[in-house]
Parts: structure tokens; sequence; C-alpha cells
């Protein structure tokens, strides 16, 4: 590490020379070089994760995070590695630091996770490497993207019913007419959860189909054998540990 001119701290008492300059300085330029690329690439993986992430949360702020986050584990880095005395001190104090979040999501703790590696790359030096290693696992990533999003996948879907009839059922069809009729019109059908009485059924459907246009094909079959059936979609993607 570089140490201190002398007379820049000549007239400096004693302790504050050891409390401001100590004998191993951190080389402050390389540090605000390396704060100032760790937030860039903080900043560039934000817009990544609010344009491609799938996560269902607050994008917008939760990617505001990441900037102080980057800065922070540079800042660590960056000083632990000047002693070894401050870096078993830092295991000391971690050790009683519990963090209590919100997150629930792999693909937040994905980012998150980046941000760390970048930075702790950056406090350790390796500047280049650390560039390099972001933008490229960052391009990657949206390679991946958009290739799922441009082919022909299924989309899954939760399909809930309930219906109520006067006359009540016929009995031991009902189950059967409902799989026949989604059978026509989706790729794949999974009956998760029925309830049926004498008047009235709620059944939960897995069911995968390729667009919308099968979804209005099976809702319209659906009312014409059901009339008056309350039909309910939700997109299974945005369930999080589905």
């Amino acid at each position: 590490m570089e140490t201190v001119d002398p007379l820049l701290i000549a007239f400096l008492p004693k302790d504050i020379r050891n409390m401001f300059f100590p004998f191993e300085s951190v080389q402050l330029a390389a540090l605000l070089l390396n704060l100032l690329i760790g937030f860039a690439m903080a900043s560039l993986i934000g817009y990544h994760f609010r344009k491609y992430a799938s996560a269902f949360c607050n994008r917008q702020d939760f990617s505001r995070l990441f900037p102080l986050l980057m800065l922070s584990v540079i800042l660590i880095i960056t000083v632990v590695k000047a002693s070894l005395a401050l870096a078993l001190g830092l295991v000391g104090a971690l050790s009683i630091v519990r963090f209590r979040t919100p997150i629930k999501e792999p693909e937040e703790l994905l980012y998150l996770f980046l941000n760390i590696v970048v930075a702790v790359a950056l406090g350790a030096g390796q500047t280049l490497a650390a560039v390099l290693a972001c933008i490229v696992t960052l391009l990657l990533v949206t390679l991946l993207k958009n290739k799922d999003a441009n082919s022909n996948v299924e989309n899954g879907l939760f399909l809930s019913l309930n219906h109520q009839c006067d006359q009540g059922y016929k009995e031991g069809t009902l189950v059967t007419n409902l799989k026949l009729i989604l059978e026509q019109h989706a790729e794949r059908i999974e009956l998760r959860r029925i309830d049926i009485s004498d008047t009235q059924f709620d059944a939960t459907f897995f069911i995968s189909i390729r667009d919308e246009h099968q979804a209005d094909q099976f809702i319209s079959a659906l009312k014409s054998e059901y009339s008056g059936i309350n039909i309910s979609l939700l997109e299974q993607h945005n369930i999080a540990g589905v």
C-alpha cells in the first residue's frame, strides 16, 4: 500500500495522524475510481432487473438499493484487505448482525448476489475482471430472456370454477364433462381440487394454453354448458414458489 507523504501531515498531532493517515493507507484515488465504476455497474444491473426480471415485487424500488449495496461492499473489501486484524474483526462483527428482509423470490437474491460479487471484485482491485464479467453476465441473461420470450411456450394458468344449479347435477358426469370441455381447448389439464354439493360445485384446474384464443374458446364453452358459471384465471408465474 502507498504511504502518505510526511510533508502533508507534519503539523498534525500524532493521534490525528494515526486516525486519518495510517501507515498502510488505502489508495484513495483507486477507491474513488472503483466507487464510481461500482455505481455505474449497480445502475446497469438495476436497469436489467427492472426490464427483464419476472420477480413479483416493486422492481423500481427494489433496484434502487443496488448502488447502496454495491458501494458498501466495495468500501468494506477495500479497507479489510489492507489488514488481517480488520478482516478477523469483520468476521466477529458480522456474526452479531441479523438482517430481516422480505425477500422471497430466488431471482431477487440472484441479482443481489451479482451486486455483491461485482463489489467484492472491485474492492479487491480486479476492476477490469469485474466490469467484463458483469457485462458478459447481463448480456447472456438478456439473450436467454429474449429467446424464451420469442419461443412458442405454453402458458400455465390456474382455472377456478364456481357454479350453482337449482336442478342439481347428473351423478357421475360432472368431472367428466368439465375435463372434456377443457381438453378440447387446452394443451394440458390437471384437476387440483373439486368440491361438489347437490346444487353447487367449486373446482380448481391447472391448465396450459398456447395463446389467448384458446382461453376465449374454453370460457365460451364453459358458459354455454353451465349458465351463470363464475370463472377465475390466475397466471402461475406471479405466485411465489409455484
